[in-house]
């Protein structure tokens, strides 16, 4: 199984069970940039009730999710991981926290359809912003990508104003000046 494949049999989990969640991460900034390796798939679940049991049963043995769950310090966040049997892959389902931004950009996602899944996702402007927040090589790349992809129609106006709350503003206009300066 690819990640893939494992990504689009969780994201039906997910459906058919009712869940709230956005696919974040490398596979959001691809949806919106160009296409990247990874090794892992990050999703956001609006619950803090999930039934990881359910879910790990209806996903099948394949999916080897672990037991405990795990804080994620840089985020505020709680997660679960899961492994794919056979494979490097894993997967996480962080949970939605209490944090301005991070509600504001689970009330903000979007419907899309990625490699043939019905999947939600946040807008290509609260990508790059979380991964300002982030800051990591990979991240700053894949802003440069949905920028250089996308800065003719990004909401200008929402990536600044939330820019200035979340203290990257800085950042920011770095990588938007670069990006438009690869366009040229």
């Amino acid at each position: 199984m690819n990640l893939q494949q494992a990504v689009s049999r969780l994201i039906a989990a997910l459906n058919e069970a009712g869940l709230d969640y956005m696919l974040v991460g490398s596979f959001s900034s691809m949806y919106y940039s160009f296409p990247r390796s990874t090794t892992d798939a990050d999703f956001v679940i609006g619950t803090a009730d999930l039934d990881v049991f359910s879910l790990a049963k209806s996903l099948g043995g394949e999916f080897k999710f672990d037991p405990q769950l795990s804080f994620e310090s840089f985020g505020g966040s709680i997660k679960n991981e899961i492994h794919i049997e056979g494979t490097p892959f894993r997967i996480e389902l962080f949970r939605l926290t209490d944090q301005p931004f991070d509600r504001a950009r689970f009330d903000r996602r979007r419907k899309v359809t990625l490699a043939g899944d019905e999947v939600w996702l946040p807008t290509a402007e609260d990508v790059i912003l979380q991964k300002l927040i982030w800051s990591r090589r990979k991240d700053n790349d894949d802003v440069l990508g949905i920028i250089v992809a996308n800065h003719k129609t990004l909401d200008r106006k929402h990536l600044d104003e939330w820019a200035e709350t979340l203290g990257v503003t800085d950042e920011l206009e770095k990588l938007w000046a670069l990006a438009l300066e690869s366009t040229e």
